[in-house]
């Protein structure tokens, strides 16, 4: 899945189309005084939940959660930005929470693929996986450094739709082969955009 690519310290165009989408969604939970962390928490939770059913082989549930899960990741931070709640901790908790649910997802996929006996498949899971978290580091070291790094491919949110819908439609191998992928590519060119932007 080739998602369009923004230009650095711009949003992707997709990235506005989803926020325009939610708006509805995000202006009620605004009103009702909804706390973006507690948006952040409860995507997490249902990540956790997807992971399960993927270790327990139930793909199609666990792809249909995974894109519920999806959901609260992009209602956090819109709400935060509507109702005038962001702050540094907030952000730093929404990061941590995303990687520490693709792990948990990869984790259950993994468990699942491995006890059913399918080593090339595991080991394509790993990689994706490894990859997925490679796009995400490299971003979060370079924005230590000052770097904008909203640039390539496949982010987080590509990552989430392709391996869910996949997964719902019975295409889990295709799924990890295509985010792994993406994912490496998507490295590979955050490490060539920060070579540049430190020359």
């Amino acid at each position: 899945m080739n998602l369009p690519q923004g230009e650095p310290g711009q949003p992707y165009p997709y990235k506005e189309a989803l926020r325009s989408f939610l708006n509805p969604l995000v202006r009620l939970l605004s009103a009702l005084k909804v706390r973006p962390n507690a948006l952040t928490a409860t995507g997490w939770v249902f990540s956790l939940v997807a992971a399960t059913f993927f270790a327990a082989g139930h793909v199609r549930t666990a792809g249909a959660v995974m894109l519920f899960a999806g959901l609260f990741d992009a209602l956090d931070g819109a709400v935060a930005r509507q109702s005038n709640r962001m702050s540094r901790f907030g952000a730093f908790l929404d990061s941590t929470l995303d990687r520490l649910s693709e792990a948990a997802v990869f984790v259950g996929i993994i468990f699942y693929l491995a006890a059913s006996g399918s080593p090339y498949a595991t080991l394509l899971a790993g990689a994706a996986m490894t990859f997925s978290l490679g796009t995400s580091y490299t971003r979060a070291r370079a924005e230590g450094l000052g770097i904008d790094c909203e640039v390539g491919i496949l982010e987080r949110a590509g990552r989430v739709v392709i391996l869910s819908f996949a997964s719902i439609a019975g295409y889990l191998i295709v799924g990890l082969a295509l985010v792994a992928v993406g994912a490496l590519i998507t490295t590979v060119q955050r490490i060539l955009h920060v070579r540049r932007a430190t020359r």
